[in-house]
């Protein structure tokens, strides 16, 4: 993906934040490779910046350095804070353009306000200038202005005083991980900026060091070191490093597990401690050179996945063992979130939020959950104020608890297809042939991998496109439901009430936490209802205002839609079949379906990551027609039409087509208006308007050569049949 990139923003910026220089830029290439450069003149700054930009990450350094150097600025090389700064991220398995709306109108109703705001390309950065430089004597006390803002705001751990900052004007890469899960590259932008400089107590500092890092998911790509010294810039203890180094330390036996997982759960409940950042954590994990990676490393596609959980177990470890309430002078707790927050923790109660069917949970409350109801919220209001002491008030009590459940997202579905590993035997392409005895076709195979695929990218891309619908055809009695709902893990995932007419915010309530919904019995649909199908099929995104909420809820669409009927004809339509895929099928045998679920799921899994397409190849298009019209329902129009015309070309009036089908004037609706037209479009007669006669066109319909048309006429016999032949053949009855 190209981007353009904007070198008079890079360089406007860094004269407006520090005029004349000197300025301390950084470029990080995708490998990982730092390249650290400080420049007093303009154009050899300007030069620096085109060289880098689009194929490196360009930062550049916060606060002024004690002397100019060309590798990247410690904490004792930065000479005095003239910027306080917060970076935030949105959140993890969060709506991002969401998050990045809510980020930045928290940095803009901030008191007081920002002197500078940059779009970073992921998140937003935001700077206050100092009016009087502060001198740094010590850079942990330094930071503990940064610290402030951070818990603040709920920025993440970059409270550093020689942090490093994007560069406006340049293009943020993602790494291979966040490329991976759609990432695309950004260009980080100058959002806003003023003249505003402030004294430094307009702010507030932090008591203490950073709490510990609140248990997110670890996004990071592994990097790497080469000497364990390294670690020195986050003061790891030497017996940390020993550990590493080892594996385990030998004059200090865990007691009760002294195993390998526990030694790497102690290095990484140590280095999270020290705020080393994830991606040299999962670096040392993941590197064969360090005793402490052996156990590691032995799980082998599977290991980077099991060291990232590691990570998040320990932040989440450290985050509950150093919180604890924050209190008056009598030593009451504030109502404040972090209290609340800290508060459920110390009760053991566990909050989650179920992202496929956006429904929060609730564990450790005797009496309740799963489901986290009303009644629950006001038990724990009322614990919290007889164990700690204090209340605050239920609004923002049920604001926090559900802020807070949502801030641990999981996906079910994600979960478990992530999970899976396939053992190589294709399945995938042949389900419905082995477990539901259809004919082993090329349009069979293509539409069974279809329907899994498809089922897959929903939930991994809610929303993308998939307007098409496998039809499971058979006599009654078959299992044609029952293959579906086996299909499903849970019997939850599993629907057979899809909402077609319903409205909108009944449609979201039906579809959440429904993976596969069948609409059964196809033949019993009047017109409108395989219209209002149709529709209901090509819609991506599910729009309504819920109740009680404050603006319209978009909701991308995670299922996929699945057919079921015992009729041979079930189609109405002449034209608009595309979207269903029928397959005639036979006794599903769902014992050996359900037995071999897993792997089905685990090979359509791989299959969409390796980007396979969920679009219906046209060689097959012929194919699939083929089969729609099988199953189409014959209208009484055409029979009567084609019965009457035969093989005759010419032109027809229209009121003498109705008078062939039989329907006067006075009883015709638009349902009969369209199978009309639809009946002459299948014999092959085309509608247009001509003149007959009396100089005014009319319409009709033709068919056949233009010179060669004549007037067809038509006529009743005395069995009050329909009779239509050529003008210059008309003969009497």
């Amino acid at each position: 993906m190209s981007i353009e990139t904007n070198t008079d923003e890079a360089t406007e910026f860094l004269q407006w934040w520090r005029p004349g220089g000197p300025w301390s830029l950084t470029a990080i290439d995708p490998r990982g490779d730092i390249c650290t450069r400080a420049f007093t003149a303009l154009d050899e700054t300007r030069a620096f910046v085109e060289e880098h930009n689009g194929k490196s990450n360009l930062y550049f350094t916060v606060n002024p350095v004690r002397q100019l150097m060309n590798r990247k600025p410690k904490a004792e090389h930065i000479s005095e804070l003239r910027w306080l700064h917060v970076d935030i991220d949105p959140r993890a398995r969060e709506d991002i353009d969401a998050e990045r709306q809510r980020i930045l109108g928290l940095l803009c109703a901030h008191d007081p306000e920002p002197s500078c705001i940059i779009d970073s390309g992921g998140g937003y950065q935001a700077f206050w200038r100092l009016d009087e430089p502060l001198p740094i004597e010590e850079p942990d006390d330094a930071k503990l202005w940064n610290i402030a803002l951070e818990r603040a705001l709920g920025g993440d751990n970059c409270h550093n005083i020689d942090r490093v900052m994007r560069l406006p004007g340049t293009v943020n890469l993602p790494n291979a991980k966040k490329a991976a899960k759609g990432r695309v590259p950004a260009l980080a932008r100058w959002v806003d900026h003023n003249d505003k400089a402030y004294p430094l107590a307009r702010f507030s500092k932090s008591e203490e060091q950073a709490s510990a890092p609140e248990a997110r998911a670890v996004d990071a790509a592994p990097r790497h070191i080469e000497e364990l010294s390294e670690l020195d810039e986050w003061n790891v203890p030497n017996r940390v490093k020993m550990i590493i180094a080892q594996g385990s330390h030998p004059d200090e036996p865990k007691k009760g597990d002294n195993s390998r997982s526990a030694w790497v759960f102690d290095v990484c409940c140590n280095l999270v401690r020290c705020r080393v950042p994830d991606d040299i954590i999962l670096g040392l994990l993941l590197d064969p050179d360090w005793g402490i990676s052996e156990s590691v490393v032995e799980l082998g596609s599977g290991a980077e996945k099991y060291a990232r959980r590691q990570i998040e177990k320990a932040k989440k470890a450290v985050a509950e063992d150093v919180e604890e309430f924050k209190c008056d002078e009598n030593g009451v707790p504030y109502k404040t979130p972090y209290n609340i927050r800290v508060a459920l923790k110390q009760l053991g109660i566990r909050l989650s939020h179920d992202q496929f069917a956006d429904r929060l949970l609730i564990e450790g409350l005797p009496d309740f959950g799963p489901a986290l109801q009303d009644e629950a919220v006001a038990r724990i209001w009322l614990i919290i104020d007889e164990r700690f002491g204090f209340r605050p008030t239920k609004d923002l009590f049920w604001t926090v608890v559900e802020d807070f459940a949502r801030q641990n997202g999981f996906h079910p579905v994600r979960d478990y297809l992530d999970g899976l590993r396939w053992d190589g035997k294709p399945r995938v392409d042949t389900w419905l042939i082995t477990y539901g005895n259809a004919e082993d076709t090329e349009y069979t195979r293509a539409v069974s991998a279809l329907f899994l695929l498809a089922a897959v990218r929903r939930v991994r891309q809610p929303g993308c496109k998939f307007d098409e619908m496998l039809v499971l055809r058979s006599p009654q009695g078959t299992g044609k439901s029952s293959a579906l709902e086996t299909l499903c893990p849970k019997a939850d995932w599993f629907g057979d009430d899809l909402p077609l007419n319903a409205d909108t915010k009944i449609v979201i309530e039906r579809l959440h936490g429904r993976w596969i919904v069948e609409a059964a019995e196809l033949k019993g649909m009047r017109r409108g209802d395989v219209e209002h199908l149709k529709a209901f099929l090509s819609r991506q995104i599910d729009r309504a205002r819920m109740a009680y909420g404050r603006v319209p809820k978009e909701v991308p669409r995670q299922c996929v839609i699945a057919g079921t009927t015992n009729s041979e004809q079930f189609l109405r339509d002449t034209t608009g079949n595309r979207r269903f895929w029928p397959i005639e099928v036979g006794v599903f045998d769902t014992k050996s379906l359900a037995a071999i679920r897993d792997q089905l799921w685990a090979e359509a899994s791989q299959r969409e990551t390796d980007g396979e397409s969920i679009r219906l190849d046209p060689s097959l298009y012929t194919a699939a027609a083929e089969a729609q019209d099988e199953h189409r329902i014959e209208d009484p129009f055409t029979e009567i039409l084609a019965a009457t015309l035969g093989d005759i070309e010419g032109k027809l009036l229209a009121g003498d087509a109705w008078e062939i089908v039989g329907v006067p004037p006075g009883q015709r609706t638009q349902d009969h208006n369209a199978r009309l037209g639809e009946a002459m479009r299948e014999l092959g007669w085309e509608r247009t308007k001509l003149r007959f006669g009396n100089g005014v066109p009319e319409w009709c319909y033709i068919k056949g050569e233009a010179k060669r048309r004549q007037r067809i006429v038509v006529s009743r016999d005395h069995r009050d049949r329909p009779h239509a032949e050529p003008e210059n053949a008309r003969r009497a009855f």
